[in-house]
């Protein structure tokens, strides 16, 4: 059997979303939302930012109100990842950024 090479290693690492250099102990940062805990504390922080960004906008729309307001409610309920991924949204409508 023939040594898997270079690329193959590399398609490898990327396709379980291991990065070569995290093995060195260094942090590859690919994506700033990247959700690297899924605590409550975590949660609540995120429902933190999502009520200032929207304090800052004139007129949310109503899927940031709606998504804000479940995220808030999953956190609340014990449903972390669920309120998590619910609040990262609501921020990245109130930023303007793609999805």
């Amino acid at each position: 059997m023939r040594a898997a090479g270079p690329i193959a290693l590399a398609g490898l690492w990327l396709g379980l979303g291991v990065c070569p250099a995290g093995a060195d102990g260094l942090l590859v940062e690919s994506d700033p939302m990247r959700v690297m805990s899924d605590t409550p504390e975590y949660c609540w922080h995120l429902a933190g930012e999502v009520a200032a960004a929207q304090r800052a906008v004139l007129n949310p729309s109503p899927d940031v109100r709606v998504l804000a307001h479940e995220g808030r409610r999953m956190c609340r309920i014990g449903l972390t990842r669920g309120g998590i991924l619910r609040l990262r949204r609501a921020l990245l409508l109130l930023r303007g950024e793609p999805q």
